[in-house]
């Protein structure tokens, strides 16, 4: 299945749903789904995931009652907009190590931070914003993972029986981010810029689906790319993952326990703008492209000058 959330312009409220070629089929009106949420969804386990699959096989039959959206005529949010926790991971490519921060050697166990999912998620369609304080936004092509049970001290062989699914993420990023400069600088001033520089509202657009293992098989054989304007500047393979999916969720359950609906950002491949010195403009589009997972189309646009009102 291919999981949305998503909104309708004339009704408020989020919605969840089952994207199907140029289709959403809405599960939010059906009453044997009773999940507000795609957590919701996620937290009642297994069984309500095979009455999602059971009411979607129901619906492409032509049975049943089912209420179908042109997908142009609705809002797709991020798949999971209520997500506890969004783990990165950083330098998880080789070249890209090599590209952006050389000195920094492959690790021995995954570089994670974090990014909060509350204010960066966004949907497929929805606008990076160049925020005011930016100077050099760039685009980081990457493999999301949704974690679909509550998972602890995992081990690597079990691991990808906790994933729930796999989205396309981008994980934008300012690279000179200050928002407050100064003369005086310590040796921590550029590793909290780069980290606060991640943090950015809207600075995590997801989507367009969260697409079941089933759908996506071999999690590390999946060809990814972005562009830029049509132009390619990201171009790998899961299989280049220094560190793999099941070992990733193995590591972060060792010391945090996963919840369903977290997120797993896998880290980017090598082509990031910053290695060229190359950033996001207005009026730019980033597509995320992910084998048998979808792909994320995002246009880029400036932020809207203050009002100078507080709120």
């Amino acid at each position: 299945m291919k999981l949305v959330s998503y909104s309708l312009p004339e009704r408020a409220g989020t919605r969840i749903g089952a994207l199907v070629g140029d289709r959403v089929l809405d599960f939010t009106a059906d009453p044997r789904l009773p999940w507000p949420s795609m957590v919701d969804l996620l937290e009642a386990g297994p069984a309500a995931m095979d009455q999602a699959r059971a009411v979607l096989a129901e619906a492409e039959a032509g049975a049943g009652t089912a209420q179908w959206f042109d997908r142009d005529a609705v809002i797709l949010g991020p798949p999971v907009p209520g997500a506890r926790k969004l783990f990165a991971l950083a330098g998880n490519y080789a070249e890209h190590i090599e590209e952006s921060i050389k000195h920094a050697g492959i690790s021995q166990a995954p570089r994670v931070f974090m990014k909060p999912p509350s204010t960066v998620l966004r949907g497929d369609g929805a606008p990076i914003v160049l925020h005011r304080h930016a100077r050099a936004i760039d685009w980081e092509a990457e493999l999301a993972v949704v974690i679909g049970a509550r998972a602890k001290y995992v081990s690597r062989a079990d691991a990808l029986a906790y994933v729930a699914g796999y989205s396309c993420f981008n994980d934008v990023s300012e690279r000179k981010f200050q928002v407050f400069p100064h003369e005086r600088r310590s040796e921590w001033d550029g590793f909290f810029e780069w980290l606060n520089g991640k943090w950015v509202d809207g600075f995590g657009p997801m989507g367009p689906a969260l697409v079941t293992p089933d759908e996506v098989g071999d999690v590390q054989d999946l060809d990814i790319s972005l562009t830029v304007n049509g132009t390619v500047q990201q171009s790998a393979n899961t299989r280049q993952m220094i560190f793999d999916v099941a070992t990733i969720i193995e590591f972060l359950s060792a010391f945090c326990t996963l919840e369903p609906g977290d997120i797993i950002a896998t880290g980017t491949p090598a082509g990031v703008g910053d290695a060229r010195g190359v950033y996001l403009s207005a009026g730019d589009t980033v597509q995320v492209r992910i084998d048998r997972v979808g792909t994320l189309t995002n246009p880029v646009i400036a932020e809207a000058p203050s009002d100078g009102s507080v709120g």
